[in-house]
């Protein structure tokens, strides 16, 4: 089964040295939120992204899983 697509929207700014433990998901800040988008190979890589965000005292704002379609091009303002 092929990595599904995510979207994780947080409240506020996701702090560098957790962002690069995200290396293979686009970071883009649009204040006051953290957007991030890419691929997770499961359900527990989810589940573990979640418990980091809420570790670091973050709020999590959204979490939605893209449809198919949109897997080849993220959103437009994204930085890898």
């Amino acid at each position: 089964m092929p990595d599904a697509t995510y979207q994780v929207r947080v409240s506020g700014v996701i702090p560098a040295e957790v962002l690069a433990e995200l290396q293979d998901l686009t970071v883009s800040v649009e204040p006051p939120e953290t957007i991030l988008h890419g691929s997770l190979p499961d359900q527990s890589a989810v589940v573990g992204l979640i418990s980091r965000i809420h570790g670091l005292g973050l709020r999590l704002i959204e979490v939605r899983r893209l449809p198919a379609d949109d897997d080849p091009d993220a959103p437009p303002g994204m930085l890898r």
